[in-house]
C-alpha cells in the first residue's frame, strides 16, 4: 500500500500487535474524521491472531502498511513510523480505543492556538471490553497549558501525565529536539519521552474527551506480572527528571512520590511477600532502597496506611 509524497498536517501511528478483538472499530474511528487530511501509518508487530490480514484488505490511498520480520515492542514500532511520517504533528494511535469524529480536527486547532507546546493530551471518556460506558467520575483540575515546574509534581504523582499514548499528539519540531523514545524500555518509554520533552517544552491539555479509551484485561498496563517493570524503569525516569530539578523542587519531589509513586511500590512489594512471592518482593525492595531510604519510606508507609494521615503536600 502506499501514498503520494504530501505534506499532510498530521500523521496517525498506529503500532498493532494481536489487536483483532478491536482494531476494525479503532481504524474505522480514524476513517469517520471530520478532518480527512492525514496519513495513517501502522506497523504489524508479527501478529498471529488474524491482524496483518486484514491491515492488508484496507484500500485507502492516506495508508501506509509496514510488517516487522519479528516482534519488536512498542517503543521500536513507534520510531519506526516516526521516521516514516511526513507531517508537523505525530498523533499516536492505539488499537483498542476510538476517536470521536472531530479529535483531529480539534487537535490541530489546538497546536495552532498553542505553537509553543511540545506535545499535547486530550480528555478522554472510557469505555470496557463491550464499548460499554465507564462512569469513573474523574475531575480534572490540570491548566490549559502546564509548565516544567508543574509537570514535575504531576509526575511525581501520577508518573505519566498523559496516562496513555491514545490522547497524545507530539510536534516533529519538538522530536527533532529530545531524539526518539527509548526503545531499551518495556513499559515507561511514553513517560520518559513526556520528561524529556516537558524539560524543553511547555504541555499542553485539551480537556475536552475527544477519545475513547478501553478497559480490559488484556492490556499491558493491567498485568500484575508486569508491575516490577514499571516500578524498575519509572524510577529511570524520576532519576533523569530529577537531574534537571532545584534542590528545592527535589525536596518537594520526594515528599511527592513519597507519599504517592513510591507508597503504591511499596504496597506491592508487601502484597508480594504476604502472598508468598520472595523473589519479585526482594526485587521491589532492592529497586526502592536504590532510590530512596528504605526506612524513611517505611515511615511513610506507617502513616498513610496504619495512621490514616493525609499526604503532606
Amino acid at each position: 500500500m502506499s501514498c503520494s509524497f504530501t505534506m499532510y498536517p498530521i500523521s496517525i501511528l498506529l503500532p498493532v500487535y494481536n489487536g483483532i478483538d478491536y482494531l476494525e472499530q479503532s481504524v474505522c474511528s480514524v476513517f469517520r474524521q471530520s478532518f480527512e487530511n492525514f496519513e495513517l501509518l501502522i506497523i504489524d508487530d508479527c501478529s498471529t491472531d488474524g491482524s496483518w490480514e486484514y491491515l492488508q484488505s484496507l484500500k485507502d490511498g492516506r495508508i501506509k502498511v509496514f510488517r516487522n520480520t519479528k516482534n519488536m515492542g512498542l517503543f521500536y514500532n513507534l520510531n519506526f513510523l516516526i521516521k516514516n511520517s511526513q507531517s508537523s504533528l505525530i498523533k499516536l494511535w492505539s488499537q483498542d480505543d476510538m476517536m470521536y469524529p472531530n479529535c483531529i480536527k480539534e487537535v490541530i486547532a489546538f497546536h495552532q492556538l498553542y505553537p509553543q507546546i511540545g506535545f499535547s493530551y486530550t480528555g478522554s471518556d472510557y469505555i470496557d471490553a463491550n464499548g460499554n460506558n465507564l462512569l469513573l467520575n474523574k475531575t480534572d483540575e490540570t491548566p490549559t497549558i502546564i509548565s516544567r515546574d508543574l509537570h514535575y509534581r504531576i509526575a511525581c504523582i501520577t508518573g505519566s501525565i498523559a496516562g496513555n499514548i491514545s490522547n497524545v499528539t507530539i510536534t516533529k519540531i519538538a522530536l527533532d529536539k529530545v531524539g526518539l523514545f527509548n526503545e531499551q524500555m518495556k513499559i515507561s518509554g511514553d513517560f520518559e519521552m513526556w520528561v524529556r520533552i516537558s524539560e524543553e517544552y511547555y504541555i499542553g491539555f485539551l480537556k475536552k474527551p475527544l477519545i475513547q479509551l478501553r478497559n480490559h484485561k488484556a492490556q499491558l498496563s493491567n498485568k500484575e506480572d508486569l508491575f516490577i517493570y514499571h516500578l524498575k524503569e519509572d524510577l529511570q525516569v524520576f532519576n533523569y527528571m530529577f537531574s534537571y530539578l532545584t534542590i528545592e523542587q527535589k525536596k518537594q519531589g520526594m515528599v511527592i512520590l513519597r507519599n504517592q509513586k513510591l507508597l503504591f511500590y511499596y504496597t506491592l512489594m508487601l502484597k508480594a511477600a504476604f502472598k508468598g512471592h520472595t523473589r519479585l518482593a526482594a526485587d521491589f525492595l532492592k529497586y526502592l532502597s536504590k532510590f530512596d531510604n528504605i526506612f524513611i519510606l517505611t515511615w511513610f508507609f506507617i502513616k498513610r496506611r496504619v495512621f490514616k494521615t493525609k499526604p503532606e503536600f
